[in-house]
């Protein structure tokens, strides 16, 4: 499965609001992806800034 991270996000909420499974959480910090992640990129899809990259290898299996 890919890995979803997020980087210059802007606050606007709206991959919050798109994913179907809840996968991404408010830190103190900004957002990140939880391991309710299904890979569906519809968050991928909404974000306005492109803050949200795909990895498709987990870190540690390269």
């Amino acid at each position: 499965m890919a890995v979803v991270t997020i980087g210059a996000c802007q606050g606007c909420g709206a991959c919050l609001l798109t994913c179907p499974v809840h996968a991404i959480r408010p830190t103190g910090v900004g957002l990140r992806v939880t391991d309710r992640c299904t890979g569906c990129l519809e968050c991928l899809e909404i974000c306005p800034v492109d803050a949200i990259r795909v990895d498709p290898e987990p870190r540690g299996e390269r």
